[in-house]
């Protein structure tokens, strides 16, 4: 037998009024009024009876048509659909009824299903003709002309429908699991990037514009999850690139053979070996064992060294006036407890090359402040920066001056 199930659209005829149509279903259905706008017309377009035959589908389909909502039959088929608009579930619906229900932006799935698809239009075609108006006034009067739609919904309440009113349950997948967004590749691509970047920098340029195209990419699609981690590779990335900036300049080193100086005996201003001796009772108390090295080659320790990793220099007199006042100063370097050698060429002069400051960058730079003075020691206002470098030779450790 064929039979046909009843399909309430939730769709209005024009010039009717929402809260009295809704009133007259309601009656209809023996339903409080919010109960049925939740349970039937939030949820419309759905099917609210089945196993009808044609005649008596017809017939209902005119009733409720009269009552001023719009309603039609369908063949009654095993395959059901659901759809989901503005997240709300709605139906069920037979599969064939879709493209006459469904609106842009929906999605539908078949009836016990796990997947959602998106709902397209089909290409527009010719329209299929009416399904014929049969009514049967034997099963179920159709109001008359002169019969009003209160009369017709009495008519509908009294006819014992072949199931019960209310429609079907939700689907047990799309009411309990909500719909789960993928992660981008692109953004853990960009944050496994920019983390690479802080160790080796000079990959923050390329780290920086991945995250950014990543975040692009990202924005109009909201079923793509990453935005934080798109974001946080953006700041990632842009740390690293400002610690590439900064970073110190290279300077090419020239590379000078290795010049052995041999530590002099102190010059005393005074006479003989009494002299020398008063004034390394006045030297400052040695800390290491480079500064004991010095002193015993009667060098005059200023107090003023540096070190730093492995390398240490110290300052220290190679001549002094009579009144045991240094008057030639000299830096000397050691490399792991080793001396290597003297700084300056020759030891700068306090009368006219005076060495007024110096600076044990890292481990292999150390940067020299010169003044150059005239005639009378005060007056030293012009000054030089001289570099040099602590690097492995032939030999061992040798001193080179940056250029």
């Amino acid at each position: 037998m064929d039979h046909r199930c009843l399909v309430l659209s939730g769709r209005l005829l024009d010039g009717q009024d929402p809260t009295a149509v809704h009133a007259r279903m309601a009656a209809a259905f023996g339903m409080e009024m919010a109960g049925f706008r939740e349970r039937v017309f939030s949820r419309a377009p759905l099917i609210i009876r089945r196993g009808l035959d044609a005649d008596t589908a017809q017939a209902q389909v005119a009733q409720l048509r009269g009552m001023g909502v719009e309603a039609d039959a369908w063949p009654d088929g095993d395959r059901l659909v659901w759809l989901r608009r503005d997240n709300q579930v709605r139906g069920p619906l037979p599969e064939e009824a879709l493209g006459c229900y469904a609106e842009a932006g929906d999605q539908w799935c078949h009836d016990g299903g796990q997947t959602w698809f998106n709902w397209e239009p089909a290409p527009a075609g010719p329209e299929p003709p009416p399904l014929p108006m049969q009514a049967s006034a034997s099963v179920h009067p159709v109001p008359e002309a002169g019969e009003s739609a209160d009369d017709a919904a009495a008519a509908l309440s009294e006819t014992p429908p072949a199931e019960p009113v209310l429609p079907p349950p939700l689907p047990a997948a799309a009411a309990a699991r909500p719909v789960k967004k993928s992660l981008s590749l692109a953004a853990v691509f960009a944050a496994v990037l920019g983390v690479a970047a802080l160790h080796w920098h000079v990959l923050s340029p390329f780290a920086l514009l991945v995250a950014l195209c990543a975040l692009v990419y990202l924005f109009p699609r909201p079923t793509l999850r990453g935005r934080a981690i798109a974001v946080a590779a953006v700041a990632v990335s842009a740390l690293a690139l400002v610690l590439w900036m900064q970073r110190p300049a290279t300077t090419p080193v020239v590379q000078q053979p290795y010049v052995p100086r041999p530590l002099k005996p102190l010059q005393a201003g005074g006479p003989g070996a009494a002299a020398t001796a008063q004034c390394m009772a006045q030297t400052a108390t040695p800390k290491n064992d480079e500064d004991r090295f010095l002193l015993t080659g009667e060098r005059l320790l200023t107090g003023r060294a540096q070190r730093k990793g492995d390398t240490y220099v110290a300052e220290a007199a190679v001549a002094v006036d009579q009144q045991c006042q240094p008057s030639a100063l000299q830096l000397y370097v050691f490399r792991n407890g080793v001396f290597i050698g003297t700084v300056l060429d020759k030891a700068a002069g306090m009368a006219s090359n005076r060495l007024t400051n110096f600076d044990l960058v890292d481990d292999q730079h150390l940067r020299v402040t010169l003044a150059q003075c005239t005639d009378q020691p005060a007056s030293c206002a012009a000054t030089s920066v001289r570099q040099f470098a602590v690097m492995p030779g032939g030999g061992g450790w040798t001193l080179g001056e940056m250029k």
